[in-house]
């Protein structure tokens, strides 16, 4: 085809990253498939419908986490989160059991009181009544989740926490959400 001639286009048939720029396979009106071409954005500026177009119809795929991907690092965090406690639960033991260490007692009992003043502060969740995330908005840049919550007697409420929240003290069921809406193709 030669430079500075229109011709027609009669569909797009792809998109690669070239260079860092995308660029479409072009199916020209009149020619065979043999005589496709790609095309630079910069080429198309005619066509920025079509193109829009085709973009809508084709979006372009991000690489998702497998399933055993996301339950391998859920599995991971739930064994650090598990040894951290157990660690901190053996020097609570041992500090209590040392009765002359009053300092250590002291020091953990300061650290006890600033995680709780913490977990006050920021209003965190310090129970395991979380059963299941519903679904998630966003307000004012907060991501916010809206959880069935059980209470002591066996009721069911629904309650929105911030999902950064969520993620500390019951991951799974906000990694449950999420990989339930994944879809593959």
């Amino acid at each position: 085809m030669l430079e500075g001639e229109f011709y027609n286009i009669e569909k797009i048939l792809d998109r690669r990253m070239s260079k860092g720029n995308y660029e479409y396979k072009i199916k020209w009106e009149g020619y065979p498939m043999s005589q496709c071409t790609w095309e630079p954005m910069e080429n198309l500026e005619t066509v920025k419908e079509l193109v829009e177009e085709y973009n809508q119809l084709h979006p372009i795929a991000t690489p998702k986490s497998t399933k055993s991907e996301t339950k391998k690092k859920v599995k991971l965090l739930n064994k650090k989160r598990k040894k951290e406690k157990d660690e901190n639960d053996d020097k609570i033991k041992d500090s209590s059991q040392n009765e002359n260490n009053i300092d250590n007692i002291k020091e953990i009992d300061e650290a006890k009181l600033n995680i709780n003043e913490n977990i006050n502060e920021k209003n965190y969740i310090i129970d395991d009544s979380l059963k299941s995330v519903i679904t998630v908005k966003q307000e004012n840049e907060t991501l916010l989740a809206k959880v069935n919550k059980m209470d002591e007697n066996g009721n069911i409420s629904q309650i929105y926490i911030p999902t950064l929240e969520l993620r500390i003290k019951n991951p799974s069921i906000l990694i449950d959400f999420y990989e339930s809406k994944i879809k593959f193709s």
